[in-house]
């Protein structure tokens, strides 16, 4: 059993992890308050709707391909050096974006180069981005045993997720003339996060890995969380993307009144996922029975949207099924992180963010084709997955770890 493993609680002198909740909301909330003025600032550049969509994506490819890198450098280099550079990184790659993206309207660019440099800035956000989550999940495995691990995981969800919803709402209030201004502003904010995580947070417990290996997605240790990472977002992304079209053709809502709707239905969701995670430590449940019954209340959620007659009970079941995916969350982090030794906290959080991103990538393109068969199909199909992921979580093997069972 590794040295993580054996220990049952937080070890004594563990260090504030305040840092960490605060560098991963203000990052969430600058990929999201970019999403949420995309728009507009698609309008005054002269882009259409797919291409400003290109620039999103770019910023989930880069995710992807670099997760399981800042993983592993997490453990070759330390936590703290790749939060370091990560946060450093991402300022710089986010202010370079608002550049790119104040000249275009100001010198206007053709809608051509400033797609071109929308989409190489939004990578590299992307490609920073990536190491906050990795390192930090890295970072609590370290200092959290098994006891309450899930509990600190939990947290750093609901950090995560209250950047999902402050980022919008900081853009709606700062807008003024030009939707350059909030991202700028935006791009300010790791800075003061990244000093609070170089003066408080202490250096790495142990020793880095120099010659640390990559972790496979198929070892047999990490491949249950890994599959459940993967399958949750692509529930969760299949339902954020599909609600605008089921509020106009469904609920025979006008565009204004729609998009009101859906945009309260996302801010239940949001609301949910930040109350569920921070319930997690005083739920006292392991990682794979809190993962069961996340998913099936989440599947609740899902089937009750599915049928849904009124935007009232539409906005309630995308709670319920938020709800219940806020539980999922850490327990996946939790899960990998018992699976493995104290040696590998980073790799395997690499792999489980770039499991994320992946199936983040995927869902738009599969619950826009499944719209097309009929309204009730990607919310049902969404339930499917929910309901997939209980079986997967309720015959953990030994290839789990040791810790699999151990509770939050």
């Amino acid at each position: 059993m590794s040295d993580t493993a054996q220990r049952v609680g937080q070890p004594q002198g563990a260090p504030p992890l305040q840092p960490l909740y605060a560098a991963s909301m203000v990052c969430s909330m600058g990929m999201m308050g970019f999403v949420a003025a995309a728009g507009p600032l698609a309008k005054l550049l002269g882009l259409s709707a797919w291409q400003i969509g290109l620039t999103a994506t770019a910023g989930g490819v880069a995710w992807v391909l670099s997760a399981r890198a800042w993983g592993r450098a997490a453990d070759r280099l330390g936590r703290k050096t790749v939060l370091r550079t990560g946060l450093i990184g991402f300022t710089v790659t986010y202010m370079l974006l608002c550049v790119a993206a104040h000249l275009g309207v100001a010198w206007s660019l053709s809608p051509g180069l400033a797609l071109a440099l929308l989409v190489v800035t939004r990578f590299g956000m992307g490609l920073t981005y990536s190491a906050i989550p990795a390192a930090s999940v890295a970072v609590i495995a370290d200092h959290h045993g098994p006891a309450s691990r899930a509990g600190a995981m939990g947290k750093l969800s609901a950090a995560q997720s209250s950047g999902l919803l402050l980022g919008p709402a900081f853009v709606a209030v700062m807008a003024g003339g030009s939707p350059t201004v909030p991202l700028f502003l935006l791009a300010l904010l790791p800075i003061p996060a990244l000093v609070y995580l170089v003066t408080v947070l202490p250096a790495d417990v142990q020793a880095p890995d120099a010659d640390a290996p990559q972790l496979s997605l198929r070892d047999p240790r990490v491949v249950r969380p890994v599959t459940v990472a993967f399958t949750v977002l692509i529930a969760v992304g299949i339902a954020q993307i599909v609600i605008g079209f089921i509020a106009l053709d469904r609920l025979n809502l006008d565009n204004s009144v729609a998009l009101r709707v859906a945009g309260l239905a996302l801010t239940a969701v949001g609301l949910s996922l930040v109350v569920a995670q921070l319930a997690v430590k005083r739920l006292g449940l392991t990682p794979f029975r809190l993962m069961r019954i996340g998913a099936l209340t989440s599947a609740v959620g899902f089937v009750a949207s599915a049928w849904a007659p009124s935007a009232v009970t539409l906005i309630a079941g995308y709670a319920f099924a938020g709800f219940g995916a806020g539980w999922v969350f850490p327990a996946i982090s939790a899960a990998a992180a018992n699976a493995v030794s104290s040696q590998e906290q980073g790799r395997a959080a690499g792999a489980v963010s770039s499991a994320m991103g992946l199936g983040a990538m995927l869902a738009p393109l599969i619950g826009g084709s499944l719209y097309a068969v009929s309204d009730v199909t990607p919310l049902l199909v969404g339930a499917g997955a929910m309901g997939l992921i209980a079986v997967i979580a309720s015959y953990p093997g030994a290839a789990d770890g040791p810790d699999a069972e151990t509770r939050t």
